[in-house]
């Protein structure tokens, strides 16, 4: 008869030490994500509200950021852009990728604003 050796669990075992690593990673990114993205969400929502191509540009991106099933965003719009806010452009998706919140949520009024360019873009495709 063999013989089985019950062990009691360190109390850290290696599975769940590596969760707390994963999980201290991934909120080091949302931090380092968020803390850039902010500076260049203020300057896309500026440049945003103005009238020039790049300004309907960057509609569409934060568009597709808040509701990407009405507003697919189109990748060679990133073309359009100068190269600051092509970064500031990354910066923001990157935001949005790995935020925990909606993108809009970090605008003061960001709803009643998305919703503005929501009407300036539907009227541009009329």
């Amino acid at each position: 008869m063999s013989q089985h050796r019950v062990r009691t669990p360190e109390p850290r075992s290696r599975l769940s030490q590596a969760l707390a690593e994963v999980m201290h990673e991934t909120r080091q990114r949302q931090l380092e994500a968020e803390q850039q993205g902010l500076a260049a969400l203020e300057h896309l929502v500026r440049v945003a509200q103005g009238h020039s191509g790049q300004s309907h540009h960057l509609r569409r991106l934060l568009l597709g950021l808040y509701n990407g099933y009405r507003w697919p965003f189109e990748m060679q719009r990133l073309r359009g852009l100068d190269a600051d806010l092509q970064a500031d452009a990354l910066a923001v998706i990157r935001m949005a990728t790995y935020s925990g919140h909606e993108i809009h949520t970090f605008i003061e009024g960001g709803d009643t604003l998305l919703k503005r360019f929501w009407e300036i873009e539907e009227a541009a495709d009329e």
